[in-house]
């Protein structure tokens, strides 16, 4: 069995806050500019790149994503989403990115180089909540997930707000909860 890569779980991190950043108006990513930047900077170009790879990529000199790869999904190939997806792939609920892209060229390097990288990365692995030779009780494999998550006040709001409506179904249906 192939172990988590957490190489792979803070660079999609990374693309993750990337995409909510520019979704809140934080970064500017223009098609017209090749290199995006914070909101709030005055430099503009390279420069502000790199300030914004700092910010996102450096913690406590501890490099979490090349320049390299960043610039690769930040600046040359823009058209990616991230997914986040439960699974039991490494023996225990937990989360799992994935990364959604076209490739735009069948024989670009630098992404296909990146790519192999990750050579465990298949089609994703659905967890499976009945086995047969143990059966993982659902409550717990959701608290697994939650945990791992880091789920935010808001988000966490969201996921009561859809259990209470499953409850009112139940409810009305005449069904215990």
């Amino acid at each position: 069995m192939v172990e988590k890569s957490e190489r792979w779980d803070n660079e999609m991190d990374i693309l993750k806050q990337v995409a909510n950043m520019i979704e809140e108006k934080e970064i500017i990513s223009k098609s017209s500019c090749y290199y995006p930047r914070l909101t709030h900077t005055k430099k503009r170009g390279r420069v502000a790149f790199i300030e914004l790879y700092k910010k996102l990529c450096v913690a406590e000199n501890d490099c979490l994503m090349s320049i390299n790869n960043f610039e690769l999904f930040i600046c040359k190939h823009k058209d990616w989403k991230i997914h986040i997806q439960p699974t039991d792939r490494w023996g225990a609920m937990c989360a799992e990115w994935i990364l959604e892209l076209d490739l735009p060229n069948p024989n670009s390097d630098e992404l296909l180089k990146y790519l192999y990288e990750y050579e465990f990365l298949k089609t994703p692995v659905m967890p499976s909540i009945t086995t047969k030779e143990e059966k993982i009780d659902n409550l717990q494999a959701i608290k697994n997930l939650a945990s791992n998550l880091e789920i935010t006040g808001e988000e966490a709001i969201q996921i009561l707000k859809y259990f209470l409506a499953g409850l009112e179904q139940l409810s009305q249906q005449g069904g215990s909860p």
